[in-house]
């Protein structure tokens, strides 16, 4: 995670990087600034995960610089390096929402600890929004398979009609959701929920049984026969036939009494 660094002291910030350095390596000070307007224009620009901020700077102070950060939408979790003087700084930072501070002087210790609570909070809120996110995109899956118009009710027959007609064209998923408007993602999703396999594992089975029926039906040579179900590489062909079937197409072809 990144981290920003406020504070007038220029010693006490170069303390803090050697121990965030030390003692947090998953973290990096991407940038330092020595006073609230600095910081602000700093924490704004590179939207850092975390702002190590001292109260009492020249020019405008930590809390100002919290205050401004927040109302322009700012989602960075802020630490408040505190001397016991600062107590009343302290209880209006805790109404602005920052939740974390640090006593100075500064203890190692104190320090690695604060900024692991921030990053494991920062974690969980990230969890939280990637949770919510599939839900929603669940729920405007199911709205979309819902409102289909009446024509599209049979989505899933249609393609596979298509497929089965022209099996020998380069007919991908981004083929089909171009004929079909519809996007790649959700017909890939759809499929699979409506017929339990993938479309890429249906199109190969539609292929494989044409190949079967001319292995059988005709004396087509394999490479032709690979090129009339729509593969262009006979290596390739082959290995999936093999696959599907368990015989190479000559050996399968050898067991068909009539060819």
């Amino acid at each position: 995670m990144n981290i920003v660094l406020v504070d007038d002291e220029k010693g006490i910030v170069a303390g803090l990087q050697k121990m965030i350095g030390r003692h947090i390596p998953e973290c990096e000070v991407t940038d330092v600034a020595y006073n609230g307007i600095e910081g602000y224009e700093l924490i704004h620009r590179l939207r850092p995960d975390i702002a190590i901020t001292d109260i009492r700077m020249p020019l405008s102070d930590g809390l100002d610089m919290i205050k401004k950060l927040i109302e322009a939408g700012s989602t960075t979790k802020f630490i408040l390096l505190s001397g016991y003087a600062d107590f009343e700084y302290a209880r209006q930072a805790m109404q602005l929402g920052v939740r974390f501070y640090i006593n100075k002087p500064v203890e190692e210790e104190e320090l690695r600890d604060c900024v692991r609570q921030v990053m494991a909070s920062i974690s969980a809120e990230r969890d939280k929004l990637r949770e919510m996110d599939a839900l929603k995109q669940e729920a405007r899956q199911r709205n979309q398979e819902s409102e289909l118009p009446p024509q599209k009710k049979d989505l899933i027959a249609e393609i596979k009609a298509y497929v089965a007609a022209n099996f020998d064209q380069p007919i991908s998923l981004a083929d089909l959701s171009s004929r079909f408007y519809i996007s790649p993602i959700y017909l890939s999703q759809i499929f699979k929920q409506k017929t339990g396999e993938t479309y890429v594992n249906f199109l190969a089975k539609v292929r494989i049984g044409k190949a079967k029926e001319l292995l059988e039906r005709t004396d087509l040579k394999v490479y032709e026969i690979c090129q009339r179900v729509g593969y262009s590489d006979t290596q390739y062909f082959a290995r999936l036939f093999e696959k599907w079937t368990g015989l190479k197409p000559t050996e399968y072809r050898k067991r068909q009494p009539d060819v």
